[in-house]
C-alpha cells in the first residue's frame, strides 16, 4: 500500500503552524492511500482528499517542499508540505480532527521528517 502525506504550513506571529491529524495514538501528518488505478500523481491524490474534506479553494497555497517522513510502522511516506496565509479560515473547512499546531507543540512529529530528502519548490 502506497500512502500520501500533507501538511499546511502557516505563521502567526513569526510562529509556523502545521496542520495535523489527532488520532488516539497522537498527532500525525494527514496521510492518504493512493490508488494506482486512477492514474492520479501522488500530489493530485493528496488535493483531491483535501477536496473531499470540505476544502474549495487552492488559490492561495504554495506548494513548498517534498520530503520524506517515517511514521509509526516504520514505512516512509511521501509528504507534501503547503503554505497558506490564513490559516484560520482554512480551519473553518476542516473536519475536527485536522487542526493547525504549533511546532513546538508537534515537535516529536517533526523529528520524523528525513531532511536529507527536501527539495525546494518555491524559489520565493
Amino acid at each position: 500500500m502506497t500512502m500520501v502525506a500533507a501538511t499546511v504550513i502557516a505563521y502567526d506571529h513569526d510562529i509556523p503552524y502545521f496542520l495535523v491529524h489527532q488520532k488516539d495514538s497522537g498527532d500525525h501528518f494527514w496521510a492518504v492511500k493512493v490508488h494506482h488505478h486512477e492514474e492520479k500523481t501522488s500530489l493530485g491524490t493528496i488535493l483531491s482528499a483535501f477536496q473531499k474534506i470540505g476544502v474549495t479553494n487552492f488559490d492561495d497555497w504554495r506548494l513548498g517542499e517534498l520530503a520524506t517522513a517515517v511514521e509509526d510502522e516504520g514505512h516512509a511516506e511521501s509528504l507534501y508540505s503547503f503554505h497558506v496565509t490564513d490559516y484560520h479560515a482554512l480551519q473553518k473547512q476542516l473536519p475536527k480532527e485536522l487542526v493547525f499546531k504549533s511546532g513546538d507543540d508537534i515537535r516529536g512529529l517533526l523529528t520524523t521528517i528525513q531532511p536529507s530528502t527536501f527539495t525546494s519548490f518555491d524559489a520565493s
